[in-house]
């Protein structure tokens, strides 16, 4: 990694230029060449080597290595220094910063990230930065923070008389009088805040570092793999699609936060309802539906909100999913962020985290939502018999999904039944139903108002992946003239599930009407199957609080 000759350096450094939109950058070059007559021999490890005044910031550099997918490179950043990549070091003087302290965290991989990330790197940038007389602009570092530059500070390190611009081969320094503030965006205050690590030990399990291709720069392609002169790294994570972009500097987030006492209690009723049985790595799966279904309204971008006084809406929100995700009036009291329920507020680089004093949610709010199977949905019935079925749309305030099935006996006396799969249930209590329409919704002058009547069949999987059945063995009717939802049973799931490819949950409709019960109709016009939510209390469970009395 060490430099061959001139040629490569200056190849290196002219896409760096542009890259950082430096206009100094061929006038910084050249004042090498005015300084000392060609270009420095010194490397940037070399320069600050000759510092007695930076040997605890030298300590630092060689005990802090270069991560690669969370994982350290045998390259310290002190290697770094002493290749061929331009840099641009601000390198704080002795007793301006607690060497021990962040010698000690070293010691650990955890904490060697953390010294590398949140100090080192905070003085390091790619590419050439004059202090001569540039505009004031923002200075991309190698942890992909944005600190301000102006003539004579780094954000709010300060640059000694007479130690700018000291020239290297491969960059240049600069001697600051303290270490430049390091100020957490939102994604990086949960993986590194103790009193936040509740969430950041979740969030940190599938974070990776994968190469910018955009910002790097290719010295060759070997055996058709690309080769990069001047890698960028930067730090991915695969649940950003779930909470949106909380790392992005460009944005503004607010998140709400609870302790983790509060947390703790929250998950551990949540994951009642995520009991995946014995399903292969169950505890994996519960845990990590657990956790997103809790976490993904507690990030709000508040760039998209358009009214945020009288509704604000999560990151999770889109059209699709309406009505969740939605919280109203959320700023006046008893909404989710009333100031009488938030504790504190710590700044971010990216917006703020609101620490709460009550957690201001239900399951209902958040995860345990009504599960509605459209009966025209063709896929979700797995068995017919005696019965033909018409797939019609229909479109009524009281039609949901704008369709329905209809029933069609195969013969006059023909007892039918269907099997609708459920996919999504909870371990928890629902109200079954089925809904019902009129037979005007398809001929607006019939005058067949017969009601149905039937039984039905709940199959489900218990604890130990056995197949069950709840059966509702007594007759139910409908109301002939509306669209009339019909309360089969209520039923608490042993399992869940949720987000799963195989459903295991079906429910079977059962025509029964005699040959001598000429007053009900065969022909079903169904809307929907509708597991309605029965919250914990009305349930018979003890809620959260009630629980910890």
């Amino acid at each position: 990694m060490r430099l061959k000759n001139i040629h490569k350096i200056v190849a290196a450094a002219l896409p760096l230029c542009v890259l950082g939109g430096m206009n100094s950058c061929s006038d910084t070059w050249d004042n090498h060449y005015d300084q000392v007559g060609e270009m420095p021999k010194a490397t940037l490890l070399e320069r600050i080597q000759e510092e007695p005044r930076l040997s605890d910031f030298l300590a630092l550099l060689k005990k802090t290595y270069v991560y690669n997918n969370n994982h350290a490179t045998s390259v310290t950043l002190a290697d770094l220094l002493n290749s061929d990549q331009a840099l641009t070091v601000w390198a704080p003087v002795n007793g301006s910063f607690n060497a021990d302290s962040l010698l000690q965290l070293c010691q650990t991989a955890k904490g060697d990230s953390a010294v590398g990330q949140h100090f080192v790197m905070n003085h390091i940038a790619h590419s050439l930065y004059n202090m001569n007389g540039q505009t004031d602009q923002e200075v991309l570092m190698l942890n992909n923070k944005y600190l301000p530059l102006n003539t004579t500070n780094l954000f709010d390190a300060t640059v000694l008389d007479g130690n700018a611009n000291i020239p290297a081969s491969n960059g240049l320094l600069h001697i600051v009088d303290k270490g430049a503030q390091y100020t957490y965006n939102i994604y990086e205050a949960l993986t590194s805040m103790q009193e936040l690590s509740h969430f950041g030990s979740f969030l940190s399990h599938y974070e990776k570092q994968e190469l910018d291709e955009e910002h790097s720069i290719q010295a060759d392609i070997i055996d058709g793999q690309k080769i990069y002169s001047d890698s960028v790294m930067v730090k991915e994570n695969s649940l950003f699609r779930v909470f949106d972009q909380i790392m992005s500097e460009d944005s503004t987030f607010l998140m709400l936060a609870p302790d983790a006492e509060t947390w703790q209690s929250v998950y551990d009723e949540a994951a009642a309802y995520f009991n995946y049985g014995s399903l292969p790595k169950a505890d994996s799966i519960s845990d990590y539906w657990t956790h997103v279904t809790l976490m993904r309204d507690l990030f709000f971008n508040d760039k998209v909100q358009t009214a945020r006084q009288d509704s604000i809406v999560s990151t999770s929100y889109s059209n699709r999913n309406w009505p969740y995700h939605v919280f109203y009036r959320p700023f006046e009291s008893g909404g989710i962020f009333a100031a009488d329920n938030i504790s504190n507020r710590l700044t971010c680089s990216n917006g703020y985290i609101y620490s709460l004093k009550e957690w201001p949610f239900t399951p209902e709010d958040l995860f345990f939502h009504p599960i509605i199977t459209q009966g025209e949905r063709e896929a979700s019935i797995t068995s017919t018999k005696d019965c033909t079925l018409n797939y019609r749309s229909a479109i009524a305030d009281t039609i949901s999904g704008n369709g329905y099935v209809d029933i069609v006996p195969r013969t006059s006396t023909s007892n039918w039944n269907a099997t609708f799969e459920i996919t999504n249930t909870l371990s928890g209590t629902y109200d079954i139903c089925a809904v019902i329409l009129p037979k005007t919704v398809y001929l607006a002058n019939s005058r067949d108002f017969k009601p149905n009547k039937f039984k039905a069949v709940l199959n489900y999987v218990d604890e130990n992946g056995e197949k069950k059945q709840e059966v509702y063995g007594t007759e139910m009717t409908n109301n002939p003239y509306v669209a009339d939802t019909v309360l089969i049973g209520r039923f608490t799931f042993p399992t869940c599930n949720y987000q799963q490819p195989d459903a295991t949950v079906s429910l079977q409709l059962q025509c029964s009407i005699s040959n001598r019960q000429t007053t009900f109709s065969r022909e079903m016009y169904l809307d929907c199957i509708y597991l309605k939510p029965v919250s914990a209390t009305a349930a018979g469970i003890k809620s959260r609080k009630e629980a910890r009395k």
